[in-house]
């Protein structure tokens, strides 16, 4: 599992912000980029 590069891409998040964003990433990921169209 490529924990290392979820970890490093929120590392400026906080450690509770960065389970709350790593859960919706992680649905976003499978949406196809739905994170990219919010942006």
């Amino acid at each position: 599992m490529p924990k290392d590069k979820k970890v490093k891409t929120k590392s400026n998040l906080s450690s509770m912000q960065a389970v709350t964003y790593s859960r919706e990433f992680r649905k976003a990921d499978r949406a196809g980029g739905f994170l990219d169209n919010r942006k």
